[in-house]
């Protein structure tokens, strides 16, 4: 009995701490005292068995439980904080403890380096969601509708504010935005990939085009520079902006299909 308790005591002990752990990841909240916080709510799931409540009683008892372990975690200063904190910690605690309890009942093995093994994947599979999410989230924050137009022609897509994106054209000192080879081939469907690796005829076709090294692509590699009659972001119009197109995969970096120059988020059009 002795050896149930402890193992109880453990388990209880280091969901709990997972748990409120996961509470400040995914509302963004600065905890305090998780260790106190889920030793003691280990203590009361020993000792909730004991105490031999109805059904409801030990509802009541862990809803009380969970309302005792936000307001000794985290701060909240009002009603609609709480109830954030609170119904995060109820869906946590529910998720950790229903993987515990599906992988024990499933395989017939209660081991606490079972349990330890088992919110860890979980935690890490919570941690790696979230941080996936911040950082669409954040892209998002700094994507815009970008209109590129060459004479009749026109082509519409996302473009990505990259404040990394420093490339100016050294012959024309003016920025240059960087755009992929799906945009480039629906400005000019007749030019294709092969027509810009050997530098055929047909690039005579574009507007001031050349070539201009690109270090942060590696060392040596040249890109191809031309320019559009404008591009529009939003609402603001750049005449005579120049492209410069990348070969480079970054699409499935930042979800877009343009990498617009940071002196876009200072100049006005």
């Amino acid at each position: 009995m002795e050896i149930v308790i402890e193992y109880v005591l453990i388990e209880n002990a280091l969901i709990n701490f997972i748990v409120l752990k996961t509470v400040s990841l995914l509302t963004k909240e600065k905890g305090r005292f998780f260790v106190l916080t889920a030793c003691l709510g280990g203590v009361l799931a020993v000792v909730m068995p004991l105490l031999y409540l109805s059904p409801i009683g030990y509802v009541l008892m862990g809803v009380g439980v969970a309302i005792l372990s936000v307001c000794l975690s985290f701060k909240f200063s009002n009603l609609k904080k709480f109830l954030q904190l609170f119904l995060s910690f109820f869906v946590t605690l529910f998720l950790y403890g229903g993987a515990c309890y599906f992988f024990e009942n499933a395989f017939g093995i209660s081991s606490l380096l079972i349990v330890l093994a088992v919110v860890c994947v979980v935690f890490a599979t919570v941690l790696f969601l979230v941080k996936k999410f911040n950082r669409k989230k954040s892209i998002e924050n700094f994507c815009f509708d970008v209109l590129i137009v060459i004479g009749e022609r026109s082509c519409a897509c996302k473009g990505f504010l990259d404040s990394g994106n420093l490339f100016f054209d050294p012959v024309t000192e003016k920025p240059v935005t960087l755009v992929n080879l799906k945009v480039f081939e629906k400005l000019f469907a007749d030019i294709k990939i092969c027509d810009i690796l050997m530098r055929s005829e047909k690039l005579k076709t574009l507007k001031f085009a050349h070539f201009v090294s690109f270090n942060t692509l590696g060392k040596g590699d040249k890109i191809l520079v031309f320019q559009v009659d404008k591009m529009v972001v939003e609402k603001r119009v750049f005449e005579k902006a120049l492209l410069g197109l990348s070969l480079k995969d970054f699409e499935n970096t930042f979800g877009t299909d343009i990498i617009l120059h940071n002196n876009f988020a200072v100049t006005n059009g």
